[in-house]
């Protein structure tokens, strides 16, 4: 039942699972898929008018996902985007007859057709028209689904399915009410007219036609191409004469770019050709700047401009040169220069285009046309992209899970790291090594903004204003200078406070001078303080006093004298409302307790004792939301909390997690209008609150030592960060994001696997070598390499794999360190042979890769030959231990009881492996088309076939046999298994197998 292709764009849960009632003999396991990042690709964009008659829009699809764009002086500026259900594989924006405002028309792989529209009063997209031109029988097309509009917005032409064009006829589809009920949508009329050419390469309408005029380029039975027109009549639902055709154009025509008016016409381009062609005018060129590149796309700047691309990312403009009677003489093909290899162009205006791609990061870029040098490209902005993976790995790095993805391919390719956590925008950088601590002032102004942050050092204290982006250092001579600050910040009054070892100072922020000062008796320091705005408690050894901060005076209030000495204590205010706060948070030493006193006689209220032997270094009360949490920080990392009654100060519901390795110092700081603290660590963490609970993220920063909110004119709501080489400004970004961090390798990678025991990636990639130069790239800039290109006995015969040894693909294995991702060796597989699955394993403790390969050659329909090799990374070498040929392709690689597992061809096959003997066959199982994944968990092996489903083995090692216990016999066409775990319920094994 067909409703709205239109989704919640805010919807995070894309899918879930119905599931059976559970019973005492069943185990059900409910699942569910969450969207982490949404699609990142670009399949398809679109330039007009779509929001108003007066906006430029900029529509971009990303499979699943339509984003919409406005185009200004300044850059793109995001309107709205919406989640569709179907995967985009066509777009295209056009004008309906009678209306000032564009519309959309939408084809899914699925072959559902609609047409969205953009309601301005409601400020959203919607669904005008649907359609399901899904036929019961017919071939799909393997060139592809073309979709196209008519230019006079008549009709719609598709190209579904082999033989047939389906036609949608417009005219006469009216508009859906905005008011009209959504259960009773416009559908959609289709039908289908037949077309001799069963191969058609590219398809488009013709411009300038009274009657709407396809043009496409075919190929023949004999591999030659023509093109041919065709008038699509609405009335008769059939074909009659087109115009013009054209026979035996260059045998690698593949595109064609209908010409506007003034010239109308079309532009066939192939390989090494360009031609103009229409009736009874044919011009063709051979531009040398053309020779190699495979044109795929293209944009229309005007009836005589069009930008186009290849298949290597390189820009072309493409002009026609007229004369003054709009009559075409000659074609040129200039080359801009380099990008991303593209997917779709759009020109914007004055120069500008936006460059989308599904295999690299998308870009708006400017063309300088004067400019001199290889290219005349300017970047103005780059949109991430995570797609296309091919293969990705979970890695537990320093206790911070993150995903490791092999992404983009040629050129554009590059592993990236995905972290959840939060982002800081580096703003400002000013290196001063050994900071112990920084605090904003507001001094000498009026406004409600900071102008100057303290920062200390052991034994000294400084001042550092801001002037604009300027920073430039004070001296404030009321201040305590040659001491270490163990606080300071704004008070009451205008004031702003100073804690030193020996003394509290009280200055006013308008004249500098000390207005009140509290010193410590003869041979007293004060080694832990807590402070608010009116209030503040200071420790010297075991000892607490009581201070107050009204009518710009410091008063001692009381004092206290516990049995063990003070680590931390706090006194953070718990009422949105008040500056002040009845308790005080304090961590001792000895008894490793955290405990709370009402003020302002110091009477015990709470004691908790944390445990264990590791000593609190910092402690902090805040309120998040409406719920009150204590935090105690410990010195080896971890945190320690619970919640708080801010009138009672009863503590409840202690947790405890780990967030570092060492000591950490927690700082509150306000973000997006709620409060937040700040783990300040090796691994910074900020700690905010979330659906009624606490949520950890953690910081894309090393090494954070202390922390402050900063909001000065130039640095609005900024976080002040001392790291050990220096103070870092910056902004927050959101809360919680995935953060990707890039790491080109300019190759394909194919393959990975992580190796814990080393540190070490082990990353197949496919190094693609152009006919004219090398491009650099991951392989070919590492220094140290080896490779494996002697043949075993069984392939040196074979002429057909040692032929052709100048193979244009070469097949990698890089060693890849974990954390700096410098490439430590190169590995180069022999020509014509395809690295395709790596494993890492453990064997005899020590840590090897294996990897699987395959011999391919052209006229084979499958590989005859292929090899399972051992690798061991130690030290800085990769030495190759053990080599086995195979008779087939090694398409994936597992380890079961200690042994080697892969799916080779049409079998599953163990061997045994010792370093010294290498490998051994063990035994295999054959009842299989295609073993393309294995996946194993104690002796049970999960297969997945190319079409057979899935396979359940068991490997029994004492007798030496691979037996089959479960199989689903329906015609499931795999790509990927996984077997998560497995269980025993009442005597039956449950396990848990994961599938697509």
């Amino acid at each position: 039942e067909y409703k709205s292709y239109l989704s919640m764009a805010d919807m995070d849960i894309e899918g879930s699972s119905s599931n059976p009632k559970p019973s005492s003999q069943m185990v059900t396991p409910y699942m569910y898929t969450v969207t982490a990042q949404r699609p990142t690709g670009v399949t398809a964009a679109a330039v007009g008018n779509f929001t108003s008659p007066e906006d430029l829009n900029l529509i971009i699809a990303k499979s699943s996902k339509i984003e919409v764009h406005s185009i200004t002086s300044v850059g793109l500026r995001h309107i709205i985007d919406v989640n569709i259900y179907g995967s985009i594989t066509c777009l295209q924006i056009f004008r309906p007859k009678g209306e000032a405002q564009d519309a959309v028309f939408i084809l899914t792989k699925r072959f559902h057709v609609f047409i969205i529209g953009y309601d301005k009063t409601k400020n959203e997209i919607v669904t005008r028209t649907y359609g399901d031109v899904e036929d019961a029988n017919g071939k799909p097309t393997d060139t592809g689904a073309f979709g196209l509009v008519d230019p006079e917005a008549k009709l719609v032409g598709l190209r579904l399915y082999d033989g047939l064009l389906k036609i949608i006829p417009l005219e006469g589809v009216k508009k859906r009410d905005t008011g009209s009920s959504a259960k009773d949508p416009v559908e959609l009329k289709s039908f289908n007219i037949r077309i001799q050419e069963l191969n058609i390469i590219d398809i488009k309408f013709l411009q300038g036609c009274k009657v709407p005029t396809i043009v496409y380029i075919y190929q023949a039975q004999k591999g030659t191409r023509h093109v041919k027109t065709y008038e699509v009549s609405l009335s008769n639902k059939d074909f009659t004469k087109g115009p013009w055709k054209l026979t035996n154009v260059e045998a690698n025509a593949n595109l064609i770019i209908p010409v506007g008016e003034p010239l109308f016409g079309a532009i066939i381009i192939g390989l090494s050709t360009v031609s103009y062609c229409k009736p009874d005018i044919f011009i063709s060129q051979s531009p040398v700047s053309l020779q190699g590149s495979v044109i795929t796309t293209y944009c229309t700047i005007d009836a005589t401009r069009y930008l186009c691309a290849d298949d290597k990312g390189i820009l072309f403009m493409m002009m026609l040169h007229v004369d003054g009677a709009n009559n075409v003489k000659d074609i040129e093909m200039i080359s801009f220069g380099e990008t991303v290899i593209v997917s779709c162009l759009c020109y914007l205006d004055n120069s500008v285009v936006y460059v989308g791609s599904a295999q690299g990061d998308s870009q708006v870029i400017r063309i300088n046309a004067d400019a001199t040098g290889d290219s005349q490209i300017t970047v103005l902005d780059t949109y991430q992209n995570l797609g296309s993976i091919s293969d990705m790995c979970i890695v537990d790095s320093n206790k911070q899970p993150q995903l490791v993805t092999c992404s983009g391919y040629g050129k554009d390719g590059s592993l990236r790291i995905v972290r959840c956590g939060i982002g800081i925008q580096e703003l400002a950088f000013i290196e001063i090594p050994g900071l112990k601590g920084i605090w904003p002032l507001k001094i000498k102004t009026r406004d409600n903004l900071d102008n100057a942050i303290v920062i200390t050092f052991v034994g000294q204290t400084r001042v550092l204003q801001f002037d604009g982006e300027e920073v430039e250092e004070i001296e404030v001579k009321s201040m305590v200078s040659d001491e270490q600050t163990l606080h300071s910040g704004m008070v009451s009054n205008d004031n702003f406070i100073q804690v030193c070892p020996k003394c509290i100072r009280l200055i006013d922020s308008h004249t500098l001078a000390v207005v009140s000062e509290w010193k410590t008796e003869p041979g007293d320091v004060i080694n832990k303080v807590g402070c608010n705005k009116t209030q503040c408690v200071v420790a010297i050894g075991n000892r607490m006093t009581y201070l107050s901060i009204e009518n710009s005076h410091i008063k001692k209030i009381s004092q206290h004298e516990l049995e063990y000495e003070i680590a931390c204590l706090d006194i953070t205010p718990l009422t949105p409302s008040s500056d002040r706060n009845q308790y005080v948070a304090v961590g001792c030493w000895i008894d490793i307790s955290i405990r709370t006193y009402a003020l302002p006689d110091f009477q015990l209220t709470q004691k908790h004792v944390l445990g264990g032997e590791i000593i609190p270094r910092s402690c902090r009360m805040c309120l998040f939301d409406d719920s009150a949490y204590l935090m105690v920080a410990m010195g080896d990392g971890s945190l320690f909390y619970c919640n708080i009654d801010p009138e009672t100060s009863k503590l409840s519901k202690k947790k405890h997690i780990t967030l570092g390795t060492q000591p950490m110092n927690l700082q509150l700081f306000h973000a997006f209008e709620a409060n937040h603290v700040f783990a300040c660590s090796d691994r910074p963490t900020v700690i905010y609150h979330s659906s009624h609970k606490l949520v950890f993220s953690t910081v894309n920063q090393q090494g954070v030592n202390h922390m402050c909110p900063l909001n000065t004119s130039s640095y609005p709501n900024s976080l002040a960060l001392a790291s050990p080489s220096g103070l870092i400004v910056g902004s927050v970004a959101e809360i919680q994001k995935l953060h990707i961090q890039t790491i080109p390798l300019g190759e394909s990678p194919r393959r990975i696997s992580y190796q814990e025991k080393t540190g070490t990636y082990g990353v197949i990639t496919i190094k693609t070598n152009s006919a004219s130069k090398s491009v650099p790239s991951a392989s070919t800039l590492c220094s140290s390499t080896s490779n494996s290109f002697d043949l075993g006995n069984g392939m040196e015969t074979d002429s057909k794999i040692k032929k052709d040894v100048d193979c244009s693909d070469v097949n990698n294995l890089l060693i890849i360190d974990n954390k700096t991702y410098e490439v430590l060796h190169c590995h180069s597989f022999a020509p014509r042979e395809w690295a395709i699955s790596i494993y890492s394993f453990t064997a005899h403790d020590k840590a090897y890769y294996v990897v699987g390969t395959a011999f391919v050659v052209e006229d084979e329909s499958e590989p005859k030959y292929g090899r399972l090799m051992v690798f061991r990374w130690q030290g800085s070498t990769l030495s190759l231990v053990a080599r086995q040929d195979v008779k087939g392709a090694v398409y994936c690689v597992n380890e079961v009881c200690g042994k080697i597992l892969a799916g080779i061809n049409n079998k599953v096959t163990i061997f045994e492996f010792n370093q010294e003997e290498g490998l051994k066959l063990e035994c295999r199982y054959h009842n299989l088309l295609m073993a393309l994944y294995v996946r194993s968990r104690g002796e049970f092996i999960l297969v997945g076939d190319l079409m057979r489903s899935l396979s359940l083995l068991v490997f029994k090692p004492l007798e030496g046999r691979l037996e089959d216990i479960a199989k689903d016999y329906k015609a499931n066409w795999m790509t990927q298994v996984y077997l998560k775990f497995e269980i025993e319920v009442q005597k039956h094994l449950i396990g848990i197998m994961i599938f697509i």
